[in-house]
């Protein structure tokens, strides 16, 4: 821990360790720890969902989720952190034309006797595109937020006295700005690589131009809840501001783990039969190479598929919600 001066209060400004930020207790200014420069744009989404409002979602959504027991909101919350997690906020624009392979089939031949062959034609195309990206600021950020879509229409300038009010905690910025420019930058780089890669089968020459408008600071409230549910304990992520469920872990029912399960075993029964069958006609009666491969083909995509219902059946977690 280290201190200095807040450059609009003069006030004394306490530095945890890694931190790239620090907001004034007295003032609440935003200083930048290496430059001392004061960062205007710092905001935080106001609590919308106190714990039983988020606890009421989390059930809600909890029970309408596939092999979930409808008595989920009989649970007991016996844990719940409110911590406010922050992000920086990246408008990119961004201008791009590429050059690519694009393969095209060409029929020649006669109707009996018509062969396939592939053409490779250079084509060309230009990407406009403007996104707003998410950069964690914190290394410790949960894994479901990092993908997480923030809503911010109703952000408000950072306030400390508001998130010690709904008895939250605010966690420190690590990453810079500049370091989250970056990163911001080469996510939207590999974007564009995707948007033309759906044009052109190759990509050959890739020219781009990127800018960045708008850089803010924004933490989002976010619940942790632990809760029993009989003799399991399981947890869940729940967006204060808007009551999104981020993510959810929740037991499946016995009835729908036996049913996924016995449709796991049935798979693998079926499908690795017929698999075997086909390579052991293709070894022997028809000495052929298609009816092998593709046996061996058709056996281990049924495998992959009996597969993950196993891990359905097993699983007790489940996926996050989309923000829409």
């Amino acid at each position: 821990m280290t201190q200095t001066k807040c450059p609009n209060c003069d006030g004394k400004l306490t530095i945890p360790k890694q931190s790239s930020t620090v907001v004034c207790e007295y003032c609440n200014t935003t200083v930048n720890v290496k430059t001392g420069k004061i960062l205007k744009e710092n905001y935080f989404m106001k609590l919308q969902y106190d714990l039983e409002m988020a606890t009421e979602k989390m059930y809600s959504w909890g029970t309408k989720q596939l092999g979930a027991p409808k008595s989920l909101n009989q649970s007991k919350v016996i844990e719940s952190r409110l911590v406010f997690w922050p992000f920086w906020v990246v408008e990119v624009e961004a201008k791009a034309s590429y050059t690519g392979v694009q393969k095209k089939p060409d029929f020649k031949g006669s109707d009996s006797q018509r062969t396939l062959k592939w053409n490779k034609i250079t084509e060309t195309g230009k990407i406009d595109m403007e996104k707003d990206l998410f950069i964690p600021a914190n290394p410790e950020t949960p894994s479901p937020l990092k993908n997480y879509i923030i809503p911010t229409k109703r952000k408000e300038y950072f306030d400390k006295d508001k998130i010690l009010e709904v008895r939250g905690t605010a966690e420190p910025v690590h990453v810079e700005q500049e370091t989250a420019i970056q990163t911001a930058k080469k996510m939207m780089s590999e974007i564009l690589r995707e948007e033309a890669l759906k044009e052109v089968d190759s990509i050959t020459r890739m020219d781009e131009k990127l800018k960045t408008p708008a850089v803010f600071l924004v933490s989002v409230p976010i619940w942790h809840i632990k809760y029993c549910y009989k003799i399991r304990n399981y947890e869940a992520l729940v967006d204060g501001a808007s009551g999104r469920i981020i993510h959810l872990k929740f037991p499946r029912k016995m009835a729908f783990r036996a049913m996924t399960l016995l449709s796991g075993l049935i798979h693998l029964v079926v499908g690795g039969g017929i698999g075997l069958l086909l390579v052991y006609i293709g070894l022997t009666m028809f000495d052929g190479i298609f009816p092998t491969i593709f046996g061996i083909t058709f056996g281990l995509g049924m495998l992959a598929i009996s597969l993950r219902f196993f891990r359905t059946a097993l699983s007790l977690s489940a996926g996050m919600e989309e923000a829409r």
